[in-house]
């Protein structure tokens, strides 16, 4: 998915959606201080949503059985996970709560289907 169609989805949810830069990459990758990573172990893409006290930002789509890094941006308070349906359209998962001065980083991961509503569908998340 290309920056525009995350920016797209974001701003379709009433948001304002500036996109930071991110690659696929191995799930075992180590994280360092201020960085996180999203892997779609499910059959769903998903990404990131930073919150705080400075405008929106999310991640690349992490497409299913791919991973996103990307570094936290100073003022986050809270990183919303975020699943896509095969329409397009996005549904929030959870939250917890995250800063750019973590150290270490964090991994998160989404997993499940989205078959049957997406009855499991689930996503955690980690520090290394």
């Amino acid at each position: 998915m290309t920056k525009s169609a995350v920016a797209g989805i974001a701003g379709a949810a009433v948001l304002s959606t500036a996109v930071v830069t991110g690659a696929a990459s191995p799930a075992f990758a180590a994280m360092g201080k201020g960085r996180v990573q999203i892997c779609a172990v499910g059959n769903y893409g998903s990404y990131l949503s930073f919150v705080g006290n400075r405008p929106l930002f999310a991640t690349y789509v992490a497409a299913p059985g791919q991973c996103v890094k990307a570094d936290i941006p100073v003022g986050t308070t809270r990183i919303s996970v975020f699943g896509l349906w095969s329409s397009g359209n996005s549904f929030e998962m959870g939250a917890f709560l995250a800063s750019a001065s973590d150290d270490p980083g964090w991994k998160v991961y989404t997993s499940g289907s989205t078959a049957n509503g997406g009855a499991t569908r689930s996503w955690w998340a980690n520090r290394n």
